[in-house]
């Protein structure tokens, strides 16, 4: 949707080069999102003021994330970053979301950003630029110090479209029956050989930010040996150190409202940061449906769609974020066409 005090004229938007210093900066910023596994499923164009953003499903998780889900949310966290990153440079920006409904060269549309010589940031994202190197996902077990009312408050004023709700608790009989249904996401999936040898694949590609030969030995562990009860109790352990379980739901389940809660994911995800709070999703009892209809039957609102869950709490800041592509690399020289 675009805003109407940021509607593009002619006489204000002037073409860019894609390859400025500038715009490569933004775009420095963009990749820098999460994405599940660390696949960074996202490509860029730019064609005069617009920089366009693609879902890219040559890096589509077609076993984890079988309903692209996760692809979709990703790409709006990159797509949140680049307004972030944009907004704090002086730009001003107008956002259309325009989910293509089609794949073209495996690319498929899903957000244009127009960009201004000059304007002011949305309040939503004012402080939030230098927290974008810093956010990192914590695997690390969290200590005991409970969320301030004024952390969940400014976490809860992230979320500013009407469709989306970050859902908070701290409930001990809801942990436990998240704790359960993770355990049982543990097993399945590391029960199924398709989705090891998946993730093996990626973690082979070095996504994790290890050296080669731990890449390596990683890929071969989580591809031939069923480590699903190691990995149960090593997330019943992270779940139950976090104080606070978070739940990220749309009112609608189509691919514009992923985006959406993929932007903001990662707006609650930088103000985290910018807090000294740490952040892990823990999305595998929404990648299995059966376990995806009882997270959404906890919810305050049943009808609402689970999009994104998380632990939420404080923790030593992890040493090292993933590694990123180049910018050249998910640089498109021209804007695919769009049905």
């Amino acid at each position: 949707m675009t805003s109407p005090s940021a509607a593009k004229t002619p006489a204000d938007s002037p073409p860019f080069d894609a390859r400025s210093a500038p715009i490569r900066k933004l775009l420095q910023s963009a990749i820098q999102a999460p994405s599940s596994h660390n696949t960074q499923p996202w490509r860029f164009a730019v064609e005069g003021s617009d920089v366009h953003l693609y879902a890219d499903r040559s890096r589509w998780l077609r076993v984890a994330d079988a309903d692209q889900r996760e692809l979709f949310v990703s790409v709006g966290c990159a797509l949140e970053n680049l307004l972030v990153a944009a907004e704090n440079a002086g730009f001003g920006t107008a956002v259309q979301h325009d989910v293509a409904t089609a794949w073209t060269d495996d690319l498929r549309r899903v957000a244009t950003v127009t960009l201004r010589p000059s304007g002011t940031p949305e309040t939503v994202r004012e402080g939030l630029f230098a927290a974008i190197p810093e956010r990192h996902t914590n695997h690390e077990t969290y200590d005991d110090r409970l969320l301030s009312a004024d952390d969940q408050q400014a976490l809860q004023q992230c979320v500013v479209d009407a469709d989306v709700a970050l859902w908070m608790t701290d409930d001990e009989a809801i942990r436990q029956r998240v704790d359960d249904l993770v355990t049982q996401a543990d097993a399945l999936q590391f029960a199924d050989p398709a989705w090891r040898e998946e993730l093996g694949a990626w973690m082979g590609r070095g996504v994790f930010g290890t050296s080669w030969l731990l890449s390596k030995i990683g890929k071969l562990a989580v591809t031939y040996l069923d480590m699903g009860d190691s990995q149960a109790q090593k997330d019943r352990d992270l779940l139950g150190s976090a104080p606070v379980l978070a739940v990220l739901a749309t009112d609608d389940n189509d691919r514009e409202a992923q985006v959406r809660a993929g932007q903001a994911l990662e707006r609650v995800w930088l103000t985290a940061t910018a807090r000294g709070l740490a952040l892990h999703p823990m999305n595998q009892i929404l990648q299995l449906p059966e376990l995806k209809t009882e997270v959404q039957a906890l919810l305050p609102r049943p009808q609402m769609h689970p999009q994104i869950t998380f632990r939420l709490g404080h923790a030593e800041p992890a040493p090292s974020n993933t590694p990123r592509r180049p910018v050249s690399e998910v640089l498109l020289d021209d804007a695919p066409s769009a049905d």
